[in-house]
């Protein structure tokens, strides 16, 4: 159907089925009452693409509103941060005719409510209906039944006037049944006079009314034009006390009144708040409340307690978040039943913007910020996965979902019909104030001139900087945790000042339509022609609660061919917006759905069986009191404090690697704990090692048979607390019978050839007690990685290869590694033992021992950070290097580990490697290598470093301006402003600094299967859900005696730079190897896996013990089921 111009429309052909509970057995049973058995087809809802939406014309549509700014009859926005936030939209049927009318917000112009007369047609009924909120800047709107009488009523929050508290005096219009409305909002003690954003209405009680929390902002921000104010927002976020700037929470009391609880209920809070997403995280059955928040402070999950109380568990709940977080949505983006989280920031798709608009990230202040409380808060989009029990992944950078310019409404929805949730993203500021050459100069002006001087400067500084257009953005849910930005190819791409939107199916066709508020541009109307290109079904679903109550917190599951999908009814979405009407859900090519589940907000629950697609079902209240058990059994079981003490606590030393390196892509003095086993009393038990930082002593472990646990066990180790403990293994070193212990020492604390480095053997006397030995420790002092240990020489005596990790304060440098010989219980250094000079191999991190070539002679493979996966062929006491021969040359990542087993059963060695992972801002492909140069480039004696990474087709620096400047000031000198650097590309930028430097590139981060095929290597990326983080360590084991090898890993990295932003979203993973050879990851909360802090190594140990080593924090023992 074309609605281009003002052709008129003609009448949709459509089924809408309007049903009560009793209707719908109709589908399932005869006559008889017998049972019709109906098959669904067998059809996967594979993403299908959006056909495109049309632009309709405030000529054909009626809708006209504007929401016209004017910069000179309006106060700067240094002295009202949000002045140029634009306004909202509400959605929802206001006189229960079957369609969905529009209420749009506007600030220096009245509000508008349009009457939908089918058609895509509207009718301005704002005068009659008494709701144009005439004298007030308006934002956020919600169409809510506040009075149980079956009618929305709506509520319109207003901001901004200093003058008058009576203006900023939010409404309440109640519906009177006849499309008009009363302002009652004082009568019923909601007409709040904060500075509000948003209101959302939920049952939190769940006495049956709809309870009310509101969005409110302080109304100075100072930013960072006149000082630092860091320690004001730490200061207000841990001790709020201005209740008028607080969010609130009332109290629907069911008498027409409402009652302020925000003390009482734990929500008085400080902060910029924009978004309200309301959703049970934690599927308690109880409604908890995400408020997203701007300005450096730090969001809010207040989860719902149950009690009429509110717990504040963002910090822990996330493990970082938006740094000025917009507008926020929650819906289940991955099909799992649970609700995740997208929030929006304001990082750019180009590099030019980026460059120009970005904000530094001041190591310093950053860690200040952090230990204020503030939380790890990184400026760009978020999409927090859901884990289960309100523990979130955020994976926004491998989503691909983590920049859309300056931002505000995202909306969830599943605009394509597919099953696959859409997120809709409106774009766009009125001035360009990011800018940070205007920024600069405003700031030099501010200092140079008297107070009262203040309010002209900040009015010119608004006249002055331009507009900043941006395109609206649609991301397209390729159904594999990523999303493609589609906007362009379905025609939602508008240019321009977009704020509030909101989405319903505006003219019944089955897809959903769009409504988007502009400033100085009339608001959107979107149609979606899905539907009309018989693109993707559907079926809609209004739900009636019982007794006129509102259906708010209602939950819905649905099963379609062998597809799940999950919805959570609320009313407020995006920013400053809000839909209240029948849930719109997409089934992709079924023509079936096999099974609703609703849970009602009262939880009881109401099962319907197979209905026929492409229709609104309108479903009374009429519980079937069918309640779903599951019992899940779980992998494994934490079980740390029965089976290890003291537990151990590793305790990272303080130390600024940065401060040698400037723009250092990570810390390389965090990369412990490791731990080793081995039975070292020969007790038929495993024991184990556990190293330590510097200044912290490694550990022995020894296995108690009476108490089946683990105990310390006092050993030499002090002598040495000094050196960072990094690899360990448990060899015969003199072949007596008993387990020594070889210890490597790294880091990056210490100067080069510093003896902290020197490598420590220890001799076991045969009862568990070791004593360092320096005669048997060869003298070697590189910051090592790893040691593995092989009689690689079948003489009779245990060998080993030490991995050398990097040159301290050198980065991206390698030193040497080694081959040590056993001879006759001595380490002896091999020389000349690589056909390649061995200081050329890399910055190992990992190595392992196999006979690849069925030679009865062990090879050797090494991994390592901008290495590719190395093979050295054992042959005739040389190690040769065959990575060409075996066409690995090409597989350059940041290999952090590497595991073997035989992995398919055919009696060789395949392997298991742990990378980067997709969800981190460096990215690369083979076309379009991550790049390194290294040397020193100003010749002041460091190694300085460059990073290169692609936008678009432009190969351009990582960092920024100021950052690159610090290390080399002439960049500064030779690019004066940042808008000369951000136009910059890295030839540009660097030059001939790049012809003689140390050159590295990486073409892989994807952690990886290398599966042997009867001596030829296929490398196959591990399952999305393993690339969500770095995988640090690796055990296989067949986990569900099925004969094949199961994996399970973990990882993360802290210690990343702070624009960077540090890689923490994995929480463990197990992956079940399948008949086919395929690997399938479990959700966490099903396997019992959650080790979600900074995993560095994970150990096997006594067949069903699983040890895992966290940085800077405690040991975990989990026991396997």
């Amino acid at each position: 159907m074309s609605l281009k111009g003002l052709y008129p429309i003609s009448a949709n052909v459509k089924s809408v089925i309007l049903l009560t509970i009793c209707s719908f057995f109709f589908f399932a049973c005869n006559e008889e009452n017998q049972t019709i058995k109906v098959v669904a087809p067998k059809v996967q809802n594979e993403p299908i693409d959006l056909e495109g939406f049309e632009i309709i014309s405030a000529e054909y549509t009626g809708i006209d509103f504007d929401n016209k700014l004017d910069v000179d009859k309006m106060t700067s926005f240094v002295y009202y941060i949000n002045v140029f936030n634009g306004g909202g939209v509400a959605l929802g049927d206001i006189n229960n005719d079957g369609l969905i009318d529009i209420y749009l917000t506007g600030n220096l112009v009245e509000n508008k409510l349009y009457l939908n007369k089918g058609n895509l047609q509207f009718e301005d009924i704002t005068k009659s209906a008494g709701v144009a909120c005439k004298t007030n800047w308006s934002t956020g709107a919600t169409f809510a039944d506040v009075n149980n009488d079956g009618l929305l009523d709506l509520y319109v929050c207003h901001s901004y006037d200093d003058d008058s508290a009576l203006r900023r005096a939010n409404s309440l219009f109640i519906n009177q049944g006849d499309n008009t409305f009363s302002e009652r909002a004082k009568e019923y003690g909601i007409a709040d006079i904060g500075y509000s954003i948003h209101a959302s209405f939920l049952d939190y009680d769940k006495d049956g009314h709809l309870d009310m929390f509101l969005g409110n902002t302080p109304r100075y921000v100072t930013g960072d034009f006149y000082f630092n104010d860091r320690n004001i927002h730490a200061y207000n976020y841990q001790n709020p006390t201005n209740k008028l700037w607080s969010d609130k929470l009332y109290k629907n009391n069911g008498d027409g009144t409402f009652s302020d609880v925000t003390v009482s209920a734990g929500i008085l809070n400080y902060g910029y708040m924009l978004g309200v997403s309301v959703g049970d995280y934690n599927k308690d059955g109880w409604d908890d409340i995400f408020v997203a928040v701007d300005h450096g402070n730090p969001d809010y999950l207040y989860i719902n307690n149950g009690d009429g109380t509110f717990s504040n568990e963002a910090n822990s709940a996330f493990k970082h978040i938006s740094l000025s977080s917009m507008g926020s949505d929650a819906a289940d983006l991955n099909n799992d039943s649970k609700i995740d989280l997208v929030t929006l920031d304001m990082l750019s798709f180009d590099n030019y913007s980026e460059k120009t608009q970005m904000a530094s990230m001041n190591p310093r202040s950053f860690y200040m910020s952090v230990d204020a409380g503030l939380h790890y808060q990184y400026m760009r989009n978020m999409l927090q996965l859901n884990q289960g029990n309100a523990k979130f992944s955020e994976i926004g950078q491998m989503a691909g979902i983590h920049k859309s310019d300056w931002s505000w409404s995202v909306l969830a929805a599943d605009f394509s019909n597919d099953g696959h949730k859409e997120l809709y993203v409106t774009n766009g500021y009125y001035r360009a104030v990011m800018d940070k050459d205007t920024r600069d100069k405003f700031k030099e002006d501010i200092k140079k001139s008297p107070q009262h001087k203040y309010k002209e400067l900040a009015k010119k500084l608004v006249q002055s900087v331009k507009p900043q257009k941006n395109k609206n953005v649609l991301f397209k849910n390729n159904g594999d945790y990523t999303f493609t930005n589609v906007a362009e190819k379905a025609g939602c791409d508008e240019n321009g000042f977009s704020s509030g939107a909101a989405y319903a199916d505006l003219d019944n066709d089955g897809d959903l339509d769009l409504v988007v508020n502009n400033i100085d541009q009339k608001a959107s109307i979107l149609k979606n022609n899905q539907r009309e290109n018989d693109k993707g079904n559907y079926i809609q679903l209004e739900l009636i609660y019982k007794n006129n109550i509102p259906n708010a917190g209602t939950k819905i599951e649905i099963s379609s061919c062998n597809h799940n999908q999950y919805f959570e009814t609320t009313y407020s979405r995006g920013y400053q917006s809000s839909y209240t009407g029948p849930t719109h859900i997409g089934i992709g090519r079924c023509n079936l759905v096999e099974s609703v589940k609703i849970t009602w907000p009262d939880g009881k629950v109401q099962l319907i069986k197979n209905l026929t697609a492409n229709q609104l079902l309108k479903i009374n209240y009429e519980p079937t009191n069918q309640k779903s058990i599951v019992k899940i059994v779980n992998f494994v079981e934490e079980t740390t404090d029965s089976k290890i003490s003291p537990i151990y606590y590793h305790i990272e030393n303080e130390f600024d690697d940065f401060e040698h390196q400037v723009l250092l892509p990570h810390k390389m003095s965090e990369f412990g704990p490791h731990i080793s086993t081995g039975d070292i009393n020969n007790d038929g038990f495993e024991d184990f090692y556990v190293g330590g930082s510097s200044g912290q002593a490694g550990v022995l472990y020894i296995y108690e048979k009476k108490n089946k646990s683990y105990f310390k066990q006092n050993s030499d180790f002090e002598k040495h607390k000094n050196h960072e403990d990094l690899g360990s293994v448990f060899f015969d070193l003199e072949n007596d019978g008993d387990l020594d212990l070889y210890v490597v020492s790294g880091g990056n604390e210490f100067e080069e050839n510093s003896p902290s480095y020197q490598d420590r053997v220890y001799v076991n006397d045969g009862n568990g007690l070791f004593t360092y030995s320096a005669e048997a420790s060869p003298e070697m002092t590189t910051s090592g990685g790893c040691v593995e240990a092989s009689d690689y020489d079948n003489d009779g005596f245990v060998d080993l290869f030490v991995g050398t990790r990097h040159k301290p304060h050198r980065y991206p440098f390698s030193a040497p590694s080694y081959i040590y010989k056993n001879v006759n219980g001595k380490l002896t250094l091999e020389q000349n033992i690589f056909s390649d000079d061995p200081e050329n191999m890399g910055m190992v991190t990992d190595a392992c021992f196999a006979d690849l070539n069925n030679d009865k002679l062990d090879d050797l493979i090494v991994v390592g950070e901008w290495m590719p996966v190395s093979i050295f062929i054992n042959q005739n006491g040389k190690f040769i290097n065959k990575t060409s021969d075996y066409n690995l040359s090409n597989t350059n990542g940041w290999w952090n580990c590497i595991e073997k087993a035989d992995l398919d059963n055919d009696g060789d060695f395949d392997f298991v490697l742990g990378n980067l992972g997709l969800n981190y801002k460096y990215k690369a492909t083979q076309e379009k290598p991550f790049h390194i140069y290294a040397g020193d480039f100003d010749e002041n004696g460091k190694s300085d470093i460059v990073l290169g990474q692609y936008y678009l087709d432009v190969l351009a620096p990582v960092r920024g301006r100021q950052c690159s400047s610090e290390q080399m000031p002439l960049i500064a000198e030779k690019f004066p402003t940042y808008t000369d650097f951000g136009k910059a590309n890295l030839e540009t930028v660097y030059g001939e600094y790049l012809d003689d430097a140390y050159h590295l590139q990486v073409s892989d981060f994807r952690s990886s299967i290398l599966l042997n095929n009867n001596g030829s290597f296929e490398l196959t990326a591990l399952p999305q859900e393993a690339q969500f983080s770095p995988i640090n360590s690796i055990v296989l084991k067949d986990l569900n005696d099925d004969g094949l090898i199961d994996i399970i890993a973990g990882g993360n990295l802290y210690a990343s730079e702070v624009e960077t932003g540090r890689a923490d979203s994995g929480v463990g993973i197990m992956l079940f190897q399948d008949q086919d050879g395929e690997f399938n990851s479990i959700a966490s909360k099903k396997s019992g896996l959650f080790i979600d802090k900074d995993v560095k190594s994970l150990t096997l140990i006594n067949s069903n013990g699983l040890l895992v080593g966290n940085n800077n924090d405690a040991l975990q023992y989990l026991s396997l089921k």
